[in-house]
């Protein structure tokens, strides 16, 4: 999250804070308080929250409905933020539609937005299944080869990864991922399922969307050039530093993930960044760009 964002995210948490603690606001000290206008605030009242039931919104004083005090998490709070903080970014129609659903089931990793609009039905649904730990049979359709099939899936999540939907649950007893949008024909099943509480924990406090098959730890070795952006904010999923080397560059561990969430990035940053452990995912990734610069001299030769 940008210093701009989370300025926003820090000021709405506060907001939201106060309101569950049963405060009434007043826009002008709230305005004085976080160093902005009267009219940034009332627009953080008015629009960013206009999911909240209000007891009080008028020009300068704020309430909550006294029936909801409390009510809300410090989990709900951080949540509620960081999607208020960002939902400049989706459409109007999705804003409110996103305000409406955003709930323990949903969460929202990164600013990027994938327009699912067309699939709000399939999305509402499914999202009900999840907080009503219902089984869901639905048609599934993978891109890499076009092959599709039927799966039946106990539901966990519904997660927005970089601007990608995705759903996270258990078939046949192993945790998958799927594309949102690669699903069709969705039906929700009168059967429920126990929750499994490691799983939900999993989703919780990780970065990665892969989960059955990720790689315990991917070692990386940063350059010195470079080593300033990965100290600013993480930009590994579930970046953690294991030390500074005296060159000036970085090792950093990235544990618990996907292949295909690590690999992408280090090949955007070469030359600066380097896959240390496992060697093996090293060498795949380098003889994928041999293969690569060798099929686009290949059409350049051809193409002359």
């Amino acid at each position: 999250m940008n210093k701009k964002h989370e300025r926003l995210a820090y000021r709405l948490a506060d907001i939201l804070i106060r309101l569950n603690q049963g405060e009434r606001l007043d826009i002008h000290e709230l305005a004085e308080t976080h160093e902005v206008s009267v009219r940034t605030m009332q627009r953080d009242l008015n629009e960013r929250f206009s999911f909240l039931e209000w007891n009080e919104q008028g020009s300068r004083y704020y309430s909550l409905n006294k029936a909801k005090l409390g009510h809300l998490s410090m989990d709900d709070i951080r949540r509620f933020a960081h999607f208020a903080s960002i939902q400049d970014l989706f459409p109007e129609v999705d804003r409110q539609f996103f305000q409406e659903k955003l709930t323990q089931g949903i969460r929202i990793k990164g600013f990027q937005y994938e327009d699912i609009s067309n699939h709000k039905d399939m999305f509402d649904r499914l999202n009900k299944a999840i907080h009503s730990h219902q089984r869901i049979h639905f048609h599934y359709t993978k891109t890499s080869d076009n092959s599709s099939k039927y799966y039946e899936l106990e539901p966990y999540c519904l997660l927005n990864k970089n601007g990608i939907w995705y759903v996270v649950g258990i078939d046949g007893g192993k945790k998958k991922t799927f594309c949102f949008t690669q699903m069709a024909s969705l039906d929700v099943l009168p059967e429920t399922f126990a929750v499994n509480q490691q799983l939900v924990d999993e989703i919780k406090h990780t970065d990665s969307i892969s989960y059955g098959n990720q790689i315990s730890e991917v070692v990386v070795q940063v350059a010195p050039q470079v080593a300033g952006y990965f100290l600013r904010r993480d930009l590994l999923p579930n970046q953690e530093l294991i030390r500074k080397l005296e060159t000036g560059g970085l090792l950093l561990a990235s544990k618990n993930v996907h292949e295909m969430e690590i690999v992408p990035i280090v090949r955007f940053w070469i030359p600066n960044l380097r896959i240390v452990s496992p060697e093996s995912l090293q060498s795949r990734m380098e003889e994928g760009l041999e293969q690569y610069l060798k099929a686009e001299t290949g059409h350049v030769l051809l193409e002359d």
